[in-house]
């Protein structure tokens, strides 16, 4: 079996324990928390098994949006508008990690790729020299399309 029973054991019974503790307010945790714990959760059950390839992508997302989520309730979410990119960058990490923790597929490192240069252009967006990076995006389109239109001809 590709996923044993005794890893969904172990996260109902950390689970369990951690909003028990937090019921009876005798450990009070900020919301952002739980999703950082859940996805070190995730990142824990693929390092003990690494045929477990399905966690580490939600492990390391988890991880990287609930230190963002902590960040911006604690500065009162003002920083938001600067920081949304990391949700482009947290998957691309994901999808990266994949590639190199695993068998080198194409099809991690395509949208791992791409996400991370996505996120790095939101990102550099305010600054002046790149701000005509668009102009690229559409090039290549372009690109793509007229050698999908020659090579179909």
């Amino acid at each position: 079996m590709l996923f044993e029973k005794k890893y969904l054991s172990w996260l109902f019974i950390f689970f369990g324990l951690v909003f028990a503790l937090d019921n009876f307010n005798v450990l009070r945790l900020h919301w952002a928390l739980y999703i950082i714990l859940a996805g070190l959760l995730f990142l824990l059950v693929y390092f003990l098994k690494r045929e477990l390839t399905f966690f580490l992508l939600p492990g390391v997302m988890l991880t990287v949006y609930g230190f963002l989520f902590m960040y911006c309730a604690l500065s009162q979410w003002q920083n938001m508008s600067l920081l949304w990119p990391v949700l482009f960058l947290a998957p691309g990490l994901g999808f990266m990690l994949l590639y190199f923790l695993q068998k080198r597929e194409t099809y991690f490192l395509v949208p791992g790729g791409l996400l991370l240069l996505f996120g790095l252009l939101f990102f550099l967006r305010r600054l002046t020299v790149i701000k005509y990076w668009p102009l690229l995006l559409m090039g290549i389109g372009i690109a793509l399309l007229i050698r999908h239109h020659v090579t179909k001809t």
